[in-house]
């Protein structure tokens, strides 16, 4: 045999093989086109999934600001509301002070109005005494020359 017999089967077999080669790899590509679909369609739900718990993430860290936010809030409110109970507190601790002393101003006077109303019903005892014996000085039927004034009554001292 000749060598370009040898060659020609050579080539022969070479294309055959190039021929089976790309056959079996347009059977490889067909019979991986459907497991590559579902892997690519995994891959699409799995970065959907992926997606979805990103924005849910987000929305709860929004979330978690927003509640942080409302408690410091609050808790400046709160501290408002302690401090305008602390002033009440001694706003009455101060009113009841007031209260007392003028309590006391008033049970002072109080006794000192005693002594002066004791005073002044004796001066007007006296007057009335004076007044009815100067009447009885011009009227002469009436006979009461003397007069005698009523006592003071007792006034307890406090």
């Amino acid at each position: 045999m000749d060598s370009t017999i040898w060659l020609y089967i050579a080539l022969g077999i070479f294309v055959l093989g190039l021929i089976i080669a790309i056959v079996g790899v347009v059977m490889l590509i067909s019979g991986i086109k459907e497991p590559m679909k579902k892997m690519k369609g995994s891959a699409n739900n799995l970065k959907e999934r992926v997606d979805k718990l990103n924005l849910e993430a987000t929305t709860l860290s929004h979330t978690a600001n927003e509640l942080k936010e409302d408690v410091q809030v609050k808790s400046e409110k709160i501290g408002v509301l302690v401090d305008a109970a602390k002033g009440t507190m001694n706003s009455v601790i101060d009113l009841n002070a007031t209260v007392r002393s003028i309590t006391g101003d008033i049970t002072t006077r109080v006794d000192r109005d005693k002594r002066n109303i004791a005073e002044v019903n004796q001066y007007s005892n006296t007057a009335i005494g004076l007044v009815n014996m100067i009447k009885n000085r011009k009227s002469p039927e009436k006979i009461n020359p003397t007069y005698s004034p009523t006592s003071m009554p007792d006034v307890k001292e406090y």
